[in-house]
């Protein structure tokens, strides 16, 4: 649990709309036709978008492969695009390749230096890489712009780095920031319960948990770290229908089988 990297969500594609000529002379006709070099020099920014377009379809059905292709064809018909590059390198960060995605995040931060989607999914990079202070120079960096709708999921991912880093107190300040409402921060939660029972406070632990499941009262993680902590702490009798909602709601995974070994019917 204490490894989780949230990357910012794919981007909505906004382009600006070019503006028509007031020229009429400029126009094109039967008469006076555009050369076909330049019909296809109008026409790739278009072919551009189409293929960006496709590539976030695929992205968020999960087709990382497929997009980060459709991605690639988009930068050979128009490079130079950071968004772009910035979602090639969300592709190959999906697909378990730092490397790339690091160059593709620093090749849309040389495009546009201000960048701050880019520069907090190269930070989540550098977070997967091992190299926190590199990811916390990024992190910080990217709270330095108030505007930045997405302020939270980069507090969760600098507390990630400062438990990566043991700087516990550190890490709580950010996951608290990271849970503040509205939409707080669901891993945020779980990251604040467990460090309260790193340090010997469940009851800490469980207040947090119960204020998740306030926030959240249809995530079985909840339930499960709820009854899970419940059982340590040995209330049994609380801890049962916590438990017994996991089995209910998602029987198959590795949480109902803890809890049924938790209830003795494993």
């Amino acid at each position: 649990m204490n490894r989780l990297v949230t990357v910012v969500a794919l981007p909505i594609l906004a382009f600006a709309t070019a503006c028509a000529s007031s020229n009429a002379a400029s126009e094109p006709s039967a008469s006076n036709p555009v050369p076909q070099e330049k019909s296809e020099e109008m026409s790739a920014p278009l072919q551009s978008l189409t293929y960006m377009r496709q590539g976030s379809v695929l992205m968020q059905q999960g087709r990382y492969q497929e997009a980060l292709e459709s991605f690639r064809v988009a930068d050979k018909i128009a490079p130079g695009n950071a968004t772009n590059k910035n979602m090639i390198g969300l592709c190959y960060l999906s697909l378990n390749q730092p490397d790339q995605a690091l160059a593709s995040f620093d090749q849309a931060l040389d495009i546009i230096p201000a960048f701050t989607d880019a520069r907090n999914n190269r930070g989540a990079t550098y977070l997967s890489m091992g190299q926190f202070h590199l990811a916390e120079v990024d992190f910080i960096a990217v709270l330095a712009d108030s505007t930045y709708p997405h302020r939270k999921q980069v507090y969760y991912n600098l507390g990630i780095t400062y438990v990566q880093r043991g700087q516990l107190g550190a890490a709580e300040e950010n996951f608290r920031k990271a849970i503040q409402p509205p939409n707080p921060v669901f891993n945020g939660y779980l990251q604040l319960a467990q460090l309260a029972q790193r340090q010997g406070n469940p009851d800490a632990a469980l207040a947090l948990l119960l204020e998740a499941k306030v926030e959240y009262p249809d995530r079985t993680e909840i339930a499960f770290e709820i009854g899970k902590l419940l059982m340590i702490m040995g209330d049994e009798a609380q801890a049962r229908p916590y438990l017994e909602k996991v089995i209910a709601d998602a029987p198959r995974s590795d949480q109902a089988a803890t809890a049924r070994t938790l209830l003795g019917q494993g």
